[in-house]
This record gives structure tokens, C-alpha cells and sequence, in this order.
């Protein structure tokens, strides 16, 4: 049973557990794979795949579940589509990969650790989109509800983040890059060549956001030069 449409020549396919797939894993780890890499990938819950992602399955270990058991990762595919297939296993331990499964807390339940064996110092991340683009699209798609910067700084819903504020959290690129995954966005917003058209059958009460993935790059890449909000040291209990 698939979940996306059919692959194509620069597609791949990922066999995981129904259950995951109906938790939503894939959601949280596939758009943003595709973001960072331009690949896609399909998820499948049976049959012939390129690569398994499982308890059950081969290869390298991925993460760990809430009941110790090792995930890994097989990979199955072919010469044509192994190199690509090598790319989502590396991205899985990445630290942005890394940071995807370890937020997948659907019911506000985390699912999955990571392991960190080695610590790496890495060097800063690159934000390689226009800003001045960014700056531009910010305003225009998201002022509506964010307070973007002082050019709007009274407008935006209260109950909305600033941008200072989601700038201000550890994982903000994430965020940013892959915001229309995230509740209320995928109700009024398009990606192009990434997320589904919309239900013909359901009405939309907002205007709809239609982006492409350069133009969420140069928001983030924008964002990026913000002043983050302090907010403050996390709330301790005794």
C-alpha cells in the first residue's frame, strides 16, 4: 500500500511498519529529507522497497524505540538507486536527521532516541538562500499571523510566535524549513513538488500559501540574520 504518487527516476521507496506509517512517521522524516537532498522518497508498508526501516530489518542502526529495540536501516535498492539510497541513511544520523526522530512525539509522546557514540564539532550551518528574497516572501505569506520583525511588529495573532521567538529555539531551521508539515500550515499551504494538492471536497478558509522550496530556503536563510528572543531558562520542577 502506497502513500505517495508513483515514483519516479529520482524516487526511492521506504518499506516501514503500517503502524509508524499511520503514526505519521513518514510525514515527519521524508519532506525533510526531500528538502535538504531533493530526493523523494514513498513510503510502502509492504512489498518490494529500496530500503526497510524496522525493528526486524538489517543493516545499519538507526535508533532506538521507548522498548529498547534497535531500528535499522536495509538497503536494497539497486546500483541506479543505491548512492541515493546510501544519502537517507546518512542523513538518518545526521544531526538534522537526528533532530526529525527525536521530535516525532505524536500524542506529545516521544517515540525514539538517537545515539551519539562520538561527539563531533561541526561547523556552522549555511543558510545558502536569497535573503533579500526571504525578507520579501516573510512578510508577504507569513506577516498575516507572525510578527515577522518591526515591520509588522504590530500585527501577527497573539497567540502566534514572533519570528524573534521561534529564532530563539534550538531546532528553528527545522522549523522553518519544513513549517508546513507542522499544524495549523498543512490545511492552507502548497509546496510545490512536495506536498499533495488539496482536497477538492474540503474548503479553505484562508487564503492558501503556495511555495517552492528555494523560496522556504530564502526565508529561512533570512530568518537566519533575525536577533533571537530570549526566552528565558526552561521552567524546573522540585
Amino acid at each position: 500500500m502506497a502513500f505517495a504518487g508513483a515514483a519516479g527516476a529520482q524516487d526511492l521507496t521506504l518499506r516501514m511498519p503500517a503502524e509508524m506509517v499511520a503514526k505519521g512517521l513518514d510525514k515527519q522524516l521524508l519532506p525533510r529529507f526531500k528538502f535538504k537532498h531533493r530526493v523523494s522518497v514513498e513510503a510502502v508498508t509492504d512489498g518490494n522497497a529500496d530500503m526497510v526501516l524496522g525493528p526486524g530489518a538489517a543493516g545499519t542502526r538507526v535508533f532506538e524505540d521507548a522498548e529498547g529495540n534497535a531500528w535499522r536501516l536495509e538497503i536494497l535498492a539497486g546500483d541506479d538507486a543505491a548512492d541515493r539510497a546510501e544519502l537517507f541513511a546518512a542523513w538518518l544520523k545526521s544531526t538534522p536527521g537526528k533532530a526529525a526522530i527525536e521530535s516525532f512525539a505524536p500524542n506529545g509522546r516521544q517515540l525514539f532516541t538517537t545515539e551519539v557514540a562520538v561527539v563531533v564539532e561541526e561547523a556552522p550551518e549555511v543558510f545558502d538562500g536569497d535573503r533579500a528574497t526571504g525578507s520579501r516572501l516573510a512578510l508577504v505569506h507569513c506577516g498575516r499571523c507572525h510578527v515577522v520583525d518591526k515591520r509588522n511588529r504590530m500585527g501577527g495573532i497573539g497567540s502566534t510566535p514572533s519570528f524573534a521567538a521561534l529564532r530563539g529555539r534550538d531546532n528553528w531551521p527545522d522549523l522553518f524549513r519544513a513549517f508546513y508539515v507542522h499544524n495549523p500550515h498543512p490545511s492552507f499551504t502548497q509546496v510545490e513538488d512536495v506536498t499533495e494538492p488539496f482536497d477538492p471536497n474540503r474548503q479553505i478558509h484562508v487564503a492558501p500559501v503556495e511555495v517552492t522550496l528555494d523560496e522556504i530556503e530564502a526565508i529561512t536563510a533570512f530568518v537566519a540574520t533575525l536577533t533571537p528572543k530570549d526566552l528565558g531558562r526552561p521552567v524546573q520542577s522540585k
